[in-house]
């Protein structure tokens, strides 16, 4: 088996300084000590599709951490589907005020994720194998912000996801990215979508896209409010 690439702090510095995300001293080694972690992993269990050094910086690290322009993040926050810990970790490494729950259903990704919070010691972060169920919603508890990275389609995550969101709270649904040539017509399909799925209630906030360094693309993030 070939030697495994590895990932540059500098490059990763570099890129984040670029598109004006600042983090705290110490936190881009730990980013880059759970990137080296999935794809470590990732010859065993299927965490990411994505391997390339230099795709895993931006459309992993970066792209998590594209979330802090809609900081802050009060009270405590589930990374719905978390997979291989895009975004809660990243999110947990920059903001170490912030309460994460990573929930995932995949037993074999749950001992993933878990082993990554030891080793970064991550006391900010839970990890919680489970699925949704309305039946067992007190377990969970409500959540000030739930985040989820393309894990459903926009109208279904917020039909999903909503209910569990505290009075005030948020849903982020990180979308993209797109193929410029079906953005509009994609963007109507999905808003119309949404109109029809919104509990009363609810609303929208801010939505706001990004390009993605080295040409890798777009992402657009989506805020929905819950009910006050």
């Amino acid at each position: 088996m070939p030697a495994m690439r590895t990932i540059a702090s500098e490059e990763l510095s570099t890129l984040l300084s670029g598109v004006g995300i600042s983090v705290p001293e110490g936190a881009v080694s730990k980013l880059v000590r759970h990137a080296e972690e999935m794809l470590h992993w990732n010859r065993s269990i299927r965490l990411t599709a994505i391997t390339a050094p230099e795709e895993v910086v931006v459309k992993h690290i970066l792209d998590s951490l594209l979330l802090l322009s809609f900081s802050p993040f009060p009270g405590r926050t589930m990374d719905f589907g978390s997979g291989a810990g895009y975004p809660g970790i990243p999110l947990a490494i920059v903001l170490p005020e912030a309460r994460l729950v990573l929930l995932e259903s995949s037993g074999k990704k749950c001992a993933f994720l878990s082993r990554v919070c030891a080793m970064l010691s991550l006391g900010n972060t839970e990890v919680i194998r489970g699925r949704l169920d309305p039946r067992n919603r007190a377990l969970l508890g409500l959540f000030e912000q739930i985040v989820t990275r393309a894990t459903l389609p926009p109208g279904e995550a917020a039909s999903l996801l909503l209910p569990y969101l505290a009075p005030g709270g948020r849903l982020l649904l990180m979308t993209g990215p797109r193929k410029e040539g079906r953005r509009r017509e994609k963007g109507l399909e999905e808003a119309s979508v949404l109109e029809a799925g919104l509990p009363s209630g609810a609303a929208y906030g801010r939505s706001q896209r990004f390009s993605l360094p080295l040409g890798m693309g777009s992402r657009e993030i989506r805020e929905i409010k819950g009910r006050s």
